[in-house]
């Protein structure tokens, strides 16, 4: 379990260092390199981090019940969702395609295998396993409603809104972070 909990604080700190390289890189009316300098330092630590974060993540963990969804149903259930919702942003709403949207999508079928996986474990009971569910499908839901949005919006109030995301899904780990470590 705690290599679970250790990840999710590792992908915590993964969205905080990507706010500030995002903060630092795309700020309206401002030029710096994105990959230089302090930035670049800012962007290795993020894929350091989530890197990290993500395989501590899937780690393998013992189980004492069944999983409510296999974690390979949720794979192939987030590539189709990638796929569609690829199609739909570009056609019906001719959002340019970004790498954002693949980031939205693989960070909340991470979170439901975690979330899965800490439910087989018995580290998460029905009532609270629910409850992180819907906590990540709303942060779900405000990321692909932004990531529409973004190119529709001024440039400052997108520039904003484009960290949202970020804020809503390492609160989210949080949530799942917290009720573990309150339910030991």
């Amino acid at each position: 379990m705690k290599q679970i909990i250790t990840g999710q604080i590792l992908l915590i700190f993964c969205c905080i260092v990507y706010l500030v390289w995002w903060y630092r890189g795309f700020r309206p009316g401002v030029y710096v390199s994105r990959g230089g300098g302090i930035n670049g330092i800012l962007l290795l630590i993020t894929a350091g981090l989530g890197l990290a974060g993500g395989m501590l993540s899937l780690l393998p963990i013992p189980t004492v019940r069944d999983y409510w969804i296999s974690p390979s149903s949720i794979a192939v259930i987030g590539v189709v969702a990638y796929i569609v919702l690829l199609l739909v942003t570009d056609f019906l709403f001719h959002r340019m395609v970004t790498t954002e949207l693949i980031l939205i999508v693989g960070w909340t079928m991470l979170e439901l295998v975690v979330a899965g996986r800490l439910y087989a474990a018995g580290a998460l009971e029905n009532g609270s396993f629910l409850a992180v569910c819907m906590v990540i499908a709303a942060a779900f839901l405000v990321s692909i409603v932004l990531y529409v949005a973004y190119y529709r919006m001024e440039e400052m109030k997108a520039f904003y809104a484009a960290m949202v995301p970020l804020v809503t899904e390492a609160v989210t780990m949080g949530v799942l972070v917290g009720i573990v470590i309150a339910g030991k």
